[in-house]
């Protein structure tokens, strides 16, 4: 029979839901547990493992640093994420969602890299969605391909009238009292590019009051505005239309 230590890793690869979520590689996750714990802690590590998605630090110091380095997707010694890589295996939607927290370099690097593999899991579960609801909306209002590629601009007049109203809905972005659900809007976009790990952007200044609402053009119109502000906060410039200045 194999040592203790063994058979609770082997134990927890076969069990544990935290797997799939990790790294989806038993291997990989075999081998930084065998790297950082030892046969006096394996057992304590591998209950702090299993409540992984309750976490809310890295319990486990330099787990996720060293899951990511066995990926090829986190360099140890420049501190940083191989983001051709991340894009390579994980897909430009992925990385899009993610890349404000990826470029967000932080001295200590375990804490760098678990806040980086936390968010591309988050990414795994709702960059695709925002995608696809996208997209439905754009068929729903007949927009073309060409129309859609605009938003990869911020204007300052919406390149598809209620594209934006449509996928707020579907996402639900907005209460019933018309109230920001902040967390939604995080969900959809991923991290902004202003926050760090002890202060959060602030948006507060976003949403427009009652009479602002009610004196735009419709509720496409002030969805609008309140998006570029959510862009504007995390760092993206409006960009003029040429041929609305013309």
């Amino acid at each position: 029979m194999g040592s203790p230590r063994t058979v609770l890793v082997s134990l927890f690869l076969i069990c544990s839901q935290a797997l799939a979520d990790l790294s989806g590689d038993a291997q990989t996750l075999e081998k930084c547990m065998r790297e950082l714990s030892s046969p006096e802690t394996i057992a304590a590590d591998l209950r702090k493992l299993e409540r992984y998605s309750s976490w809310r630090q890295e319990e486990l110091p330099c787990l996720m640093r060293c899951l990511a380095r066995e990926k090829g997707w986190f360099d140890v010694e420049a501190n940083k994420w191989m983001l051709k890589k991340v894009t390579e295996d994980l897909g430009a939607d992925v990385y899009n969602y993610c890349r404000f927290e990826l470029r967000r370099m932080g001295t200590d690097g375990c804490s760098f890299a678990y806040r980086g593999l936390r968010c591309l899991k988050q990414a795994e579960m709702h960059a695709g969605t925002s995608l696809s609801t996208l997209l439905q909306c754009s068929r729903q209002l007949n927009a073309t391909n060409v129309e859609l590629l605009q938003y990869s601009k911020l204007k300052s007049k919406e390149p598809i009238p209620c594209l934006f109203q449509c996928f707020a809905d579907a996402m639900g972005f907005y209460d019933r009292e018309g109230n920001w659900r902040l967390e939604n809007w995080k969900q959809a976009f991923g991290p902004s590019g202003n926050e760090d790990e002890s202060f959060g952007s602030d948006y507060s200044g976003c949403r427009l009051s009652g009479t602002q609402r009610q004196k735009a053009a419709n509720k496409c119109s002030w969805m609008y505005q309140e998006y570029k502000c959510w862009e504007r906060v995390n760092g993206n410039k409006l960009v003029e239309d040429n041929r609305e200045q013309s």
